[in-house]
């Protein structure tokens, strides 16, 4: 279901990357760049160079479905982006990524979900309260309102079996 991302398929990761940033755009203003037509998507090399960024592929019957994109800093871990191609989310593999990523990766949690989208809230929300038995904080920042979920997942008795 995950497979790390190696720098030979980055420009497979920039490729999903243009369409997630098209999805997104649906709820969430991003511009696109007129004389490319591609939208202007962060500097993945840090998910190639450092080991404490890492990208995974989602993956279903070995085809790539999507990816997600993962920061373990000393005080939290982040799941920067996630991303599920349409045609596989009836699977429900973005929250079956997301619970391994969340096991395989003990810790203090922060979860930003995408400014200015309900559907991104209401998958956090759901996936974050079904993991952690709802033993999780939730709290609004910014000009946007963009939500925020914290959970820490270190002891046992508190996520997802």
């Amino acid at each position: 279901m995950l497979e790390k991302i190696t720098k030979d398929k980055q420009i497979l990761l920039e490729r999903l990357m243009q369409v997630y940033y098209h999805d997104i755009s649906a709820d969430f203003p991003l511009d696109i760049n007129n004389e490319t037509m591609l939208y202007e998507i962060d500097d993945l090399s840090k998910y190639f160079e450092n080991k404490n960024n890492i990208g995974y592929f989602i993956k279903y019957e070995d085809k790539i479905a999507g990816f997600v994109l993962v920061d373990l800093y000393e005080d939290k871990n982040v799941i920067d982006q996630i991303f599920v191609l349409n045609n596989y989310k009836k699977h429900s593999l973005a929250k079956l990524a997301v619970f391994k990523i969340f096991d395989m990766y003990k810790g203090y949690w922060e979860i930003k979900a995408v400014p200015c989208s309900k559907r991104a809230e209401m998958f956090w929300t759901k996936v974050i309260s079904e993991y952690t038995d709802n033993n999780y904080e939730e709290n609004r920042i910014g000009k946007y309102s963009r939500l925020i979920l914290n959970f820490n997942n270190t002891v046992s008795n508190t996520c997802h079996k």
